[in-house]
């Protein structure tokens, strides 16, 4: 087998990643992505796609397994975020973002995603909305007073392009945004939104924050 895998097999790998991210399914999207990784060691998108699903998969172990996951993911994103240099807009930007979410560096991440909003506005309003909800939580759980953070991922998701979202995770941090504001019926509504496009129930695991928040 070569070294490189043709465009074709790359992106029919990321078309099946992508089909399992977009369900929440983390624990697959990691043994598929393993797979891919065996077979091209060496090639940049099978080492991204595994980190990212790993350090997403992470979120749903125990905490000594979280750790221990998240480091392996940080651990190869690390060096590509050293090798960006020729690699298309939309790649750079996963990478960056997904080592800040691993690395839980959300207050970066907010302000990553004002630069990268020259090169693409969609793009870095999503990391804005993102980072700023995952920071507003972040208060929130710490006991500290989230609301100014939580009315900026507010005021971002809503510059961004929910309606035409296919994937469940927007739709489920915007929800979280808008409870920690008090807004529960509002949020509702978008979690909702999130547990249908990801074809799974309310009552799933991920979502039990923002159901707690109701």
């Amino acid at each position: 087998m070569s070294q490189r895998p043709d465009p074709a097999w790359k992106n029919e790998f990321n078309d099946r990643v992508k089909a399992f991210v977009l369900r929440g399914d983390y624990k697959r999207a990691v043994a598929f992505a393993k797979d891919g990784l065996r077979q091209y060691p060496q090639e940049f998108v099978c080492r991204f796609q595994y980190a990212k699903v790993l350090g997403d998969y992470a979120d749903e172990l125990p905490l000594k397994q979280k750790k221990k996951l998240k480091n392996e993911a940080i651990r190869i994103l690390k060096p590509l975020l050293r090798s960006l240099r020729g690699i298309p807009a939309d790649q750079r930007f996963s990478v960056c973002l997904n080592y800040y979410y691993q690395t839980e560096s959300f207050k970066k991440m907010s302000r990553f995603g004002q630069r990268f909003q020259k090169t693409d506005k969609q793009r870095g309003i999503y990391a804005q909305a993102l980072g700023a909800t995952l920071v507003a939580f972040e208060l929130h759980e710490n006991g500290r007073s989230s609301r100014a953070w939580a009315q900026k991922a507010k005021s971002s998701w809503a510059r961004y392009n929910l309606k035409s979202e296919k994937y469940y995770f927007p739709h489920y941090n915007y929800a979280k945004a808008l409870a920690l504001l008090g807004e529960k019926k509002s949020a509702m509504s978008h979690l909702k939104t999130a547990a249908r496009l990801s074809k799974r129930p309310i009552t799933d695991w991920e979502f039990a924050d923002v159901m707690k928040l109701i």
